[in-house]
């Protein structure tokens, strides 16, 4: 658990004398002190730190990611700070934090998978003219896509916009 492979550094790792740990494994004793401390340092399982049972960990943590957020306002994005998200939660909805944007506006909050830039149907985050929005996006016959607005479609070419990623999964305000 800890990358120790000696005494010393066992005994420099928990800030304890070396000739504690030995006098310990000396007559046969468990330091339950370091398995406490090791538990709650690491989050590491006390069965498995104490008898060698079971996992280290359990199957229901999941490492977490740190996103970078952004304010979508007036058609540009603005840094706003950060969000922690699991990556297990991530992977459900097929992305990967190297290439998940997080977006927030006045609605909610977006995930957007940035590899996705071929659109086909649903919310993408859109460049057009050097302006950024959230729309959706359906694929016409002819490399044409119907944008929606509110409660108004328009018809473009592909080349007229640029796709910057498909909204994976969103949190919308209630």
């Amino acid at each position: 658990m800890t990358g120790c492979d000696s005494y010393n550094l066992l005994a420099d790792h928990y800030g304890i004398p070396k000739s504690t740990i030995l006098t310990w494994h000396h007559h046969d004793r468990i330091a339950h002190e370091l398995i406490v401390r090791e538990h709650l340092a690491s989050g590491a399982s006390v069965k498995y730190l104490a008898l060698g049972e079971g996992e280290p960990f359990s199957g229901s943590s999941s490492p977490n990611e740190n996103l970078a957020t952004y304010k979508l306002e007036g058609g540009s994005l603005e840094k706003s700070g950060s969000m922690s998200l699991d990556i297990a939660t991530l992977e459900r909805f097929g992305l990967k934090p190297s290439n998940t944007q997080v977006i927030e506006d006045d609605a909610g909050i977006y995930y957007i998978n940035k590899e996705s830039v071929d659109p086909i149907s649903g919310d993408y985050l859109i460049d057009v003219d050097g302006r950024l929005s959230i729309n959706y996006l359906q694929r016409l016959p002819g490399k044409k896509l119907a944008i929606a607005f509110d409660t108004s479609t328009i018809e473009v070419s592909e080349q007229d916009i640029k796709v910057l990623g498909r909204v994976a999964m969103e949190m919308k305000k209630k």
